[in-house]
């Protein structure tokens, strides 16, 4: 499987979560396999103004970690991102991907947490390869909330 078939799954996924803080999902860059100079990858803009970007990367050193049941706060919007992406894939188990894995990056995340905050997901595709997204974010125009700003919102995606 490609690396621009996964982002396609991805995208038709956050679209159909009707996520309230969502306010787009676009794609970026023109690579069609992790590593390049110009890596292709998912644009999420939040209602903050801020973003953050699930891309295709090659990176050292990988720690599995659980999938928590709640999202971390918005003022972690990289680790929100890659941990919302995980959360659809468990709803939705497309039949295209044989598994998939949250991960700890070495050397990413805050200073004292580095290589133990999510900041990647591991895609294990059903045609055998496997691909990394990695997350990162940019901030807005607003500080970003430490506390859930939409309690009351329900992931909806069936499998299939």
């Amino acid at each position: 499987m490609h690396l621009v078939q996964v982002l396609d799954l991805l995208q038709e996924l956050h679209v159909a979560s009707g996520h309230p803080e969502i306010a787009a999902v676009e794609r970026f860059g023109a690579d069609a396999a992790p590593g390049g100079p110009s890596p292709a990858g998912l644009r999420l803009r939040y209602d903050t103004g801020s973003f953050a970007y699930l891309w295709g990367a090659v990176w050292p050193g990988e720690t599995a970690m659980p999938v928590p049941e709640n999202l971390p706060p918005p003022s972690r919007r990289a680790s929100r991102a890659v941990v919302f992406a995980a959360q659809l894939l468990d709803a939705a188990r497309p039949s295209a991907f044989r598994s998939w894995e949250l991960v700890a990056l070495a050397d990413l995340g805050p200073v004292a947490e580095r290589g133990k905050v999510p900041l990647g997901l591991r895609v294990n595709c059903a045609d055998g390869t496997s691909l990394l997204l990695r997350a990162t974010a940019a901030g807005g125009p607003n500080a970003e909330p430490d506390t859930e700003p939409h309690p009351d919102y329900r992931l909806t995606i069936s499998a299939g």
